[in-house]
Formats: C-alpha cells, structure tokens, sequence
C-alpha cells in the first residue's frame, strides 16, 4: 500500500482489512462481490491530488458501497468526514469510528431523527432540511438529548426532488435555524450529481443549480449569517464542483469505484469493482452464470463480462446468459462481470472481498444493513 493511502484510515493508519484473515478466490462461494485493492487505492491517490490546494473538501458518499471500512480507508487530508443517506449508514460509520456525518436526505420521523441526533454525542452529526416541521423535531430533540446538531438547507437545484425552491426560502429557513435552539445552522446543500454525460443539456444544467446556490449563500450572508459548507456534486460533476466557487465539498461516492458509463468523464479514475461468477450450464455458444438481478443492479445496463470471448446477452433473476466465441469454459468455472451500477449492487450484498494485489486472496468486509 502506498504510504499516502495508509495515512488515509481512522483505524490506526493502516489498511483496515490487515487483520482479517485471507481466503483464497476459488474457495471464495458465488456470486461474490470483489473490490481490487491496488485499483480503489490508485483511485483514492488521485481524488486526493485532484482536491489538493483547492481549498475544498471531499466528503465520500457511503451509499456508494454500504461499507464503513472502506469509507474508513477513503478519510485523508482533504477528506475528513462522510455523507450518508439514510440514519443507518449514518449509525454504522460513526460506529465504526468515523467523527464527522452528513445525512444528506430530508429526515421527517421523530424516531429517525432522535437515532440520527443520538450520535451527536460521538461525532460531528449534520443534517438537512427542507421545511421547518422537521427542524422543529431536531430540535426538540437535541435540547431532549442535550447535544447540538448541525443543520444544511437543502436547496433544489435542479433534479425536482428534496429541497427549497428559491435562495428567498433558503434565507428565511436558514434564519429559522439560526434561531433554533439545539441546531447550529452550517450552510447549504444541493445535488446536481445525477447529471451524467448522456444528459441533455448538461452544461447548462450544471450552471445553472450553482448559480442557484451562490445566490442563495448571497441571500444568507447579507442577512447577516455566515455560510460554512456549500456541499454538492458527485463523481459526474466533481470537475464542474471543482472550478466553481461557491461550493466548498463534494459528495462524490463512486470516484472510489467507478462505473463503465463513467470512464468518458476525463477524470483519472479505473474500475475497481467486479462480481465473481460460476459457470453452471451450458449450450451451443452460450454459457449460463449464477448470478442474477439480486446480484447484480443493471439500472444502467446489464454487467460486462471480462472474458473477451464472452457478450452479456441478458440477464434474470438468477442467471446471466452469455453469448460464449470459441471453446465454452467447463461448468465451475470462475468468471467476473463488471456491473453498471454499484450503488444498487451494493445494496445486494452482506458482504464484499477486498482482492489483494496478487489476485489470489482476498478479505471480507461486512456492509451495512438498513434498520426500519
């Protein structure tokens, strides 16, 4: 490991796999979710030397792959907390010693928020909002807890989801906070992270939610509160977040990862992940793997196999079919695919393996399973 990564983890400077023990791939069961080391290491090397001098903060996305060690592993010079999207990933991280968290979702449960403002008493807790009903429950809460949280206006700039429509609203709640007892207001967030290179418009789109937020911290300063954190943006606009001024960090999650679609970015960032499979039927020029849609998320297209004889043809809940040039491969045989979307394959698994640098071992590493 490079010495730059190993200054990354919160769990005592080191690898945080380093001790557990080693299982050879092939006694590794199927389907199996693998992430290669040298590669999401490189990965993390090159977000922090994109970050470096900007006077910005990356804050890693845990919803990218659901596992507090590898969000451990992600923590650095220019990243020193996390964004998670449910109270779940935000229990998990700090209980696996990550001190700073943002929810970045609207949370409107009392119960919810009184999980949420309980971890208060371990970590930096930052939550949004978007309305004053759930603000009036953080802050019963905190005052019930007697902690104090901080507070984001989430700002819709653009994708119509959570949010505050226009900077005027977003002064007025973030003068709502400042009044609040329990709650610290902190600044501002918005996402814009799901505009990818395939969508219309994107330039202008991006453009325009920033301009959004920069009004909106005007509004907020010349009423006469200060804005800390504009955070925003992921992987698919961490290079416009990057030359923009106003925002101050980045939510990015995938950067670590990396998905096909997103390679034609221009941003210095490999594949790391893979799932493995077995061979367990076949015909003439195909061949059937045991892994399936809960295997595997295909929200952005069905997995790439890594074999160059072999196509995705399609795939079922419990099978992939693929189209096989050439002498078939014997049934037990080891193939991997490279899914399109991580988050939601993620979410399919217990566990992941982390494949050392010599491909023939690798350590496993608990994900995070969400409470009600």
């Amino acid at each position: 490991m490079t010495q730059g990564v190993a200054m990354r983890s919160c769990a005592g400077d080191r690898d945080p796999t380093v001790l557990l023990p080693r299982l050879p791939l092939s006694e590794i069961e199927t389907p199996a979710l693998l992430i290669d080391q040298s590669t999401f290491e490189a990965n993390l090397e090159a977000a922090e030397t994109m970050l470096r001098g900007t006077g910005k903060l990356l804050r890693p996305h845990l919803k990218t792959h659901r596992t507090p060690a590898l969000a451990m592993w992600q923590l650095g010079p220019t990243a020193k907390g996390v964004t998670c999207a449910t109270v779940s990933e935000a229990e998990a991280a700090v209980e696996a010693g990550i001190r700073d968290v943002l929810v970045a979702n609207e949370i409107v449960s009392r119960t919810k928020i009184c999980r949420a403002v309980s971890l208060a008493g371990s970590a930096r807790v930052i939550l949004a909002v978007d309305a004053l009903e759930p603000l009036i429950l953080i802050c019963e809460e905190a005052q019930r807890a007697h902690t104090s949280v901080d507070v984001l206006v989430d700002v819709d700039i653009g994708l119509r989801r959570c949010g505050v429509k226009s900077p005027a609203e977003a002064r007025d709640l973030a003068l709502k906070v400042s009044q609040s007892k329990g709650v610290r207001f902190g600044g501002l967030m918005g996402y814009e992270g799901r505009l990818r290179l395939s969508v219309p418009n994107r330039a202008e789109r991006i453009a325009r939610g920033y301009d959004l937020l920069r009004e909106a911290k005007r509004k907020i300063e010349d009423a006469g509160l200060p804005v800390e954190i504009v955070s925003a943006a992921g992987t698919s606009t961490m290079l416009e977040a990057l030359r923009d001024e106003t925002i101050t960090e980045i939510q990015a999650g995938t950067y670590a990862l990396m998905e096909p679609e997103l390679l034609d970015l221009g941003v210095p960032f490999r594949c790391a992940v893979s799932i493995l499979a077995t061979v367990i039927s076949r015909g003439p020029g195909r061949v059937i793997l045991d892994v399936g849609r809960r295997a595997a998320g295909c929200e952005y297209g069905l997995p790439v196999c890594l074999s160059p004889n072999a196509k995705t043809e399609a795939v079922h809940d419990e099978h992939t079919v693929l189209a096989w040039e050439g002498d078939l491969p014997p049934l037990g045989e080891r193939v991997t695919l490279r899914p399109t979307q991580n988050r939601t394959t993620f979410n399919l698994y217990d566990c992941i393996w982390v494949i050392e640098e010599d491909g023939g071992t690798g350590r496993k590493l608990p994900t995070v399973r969400e409470r009600t």
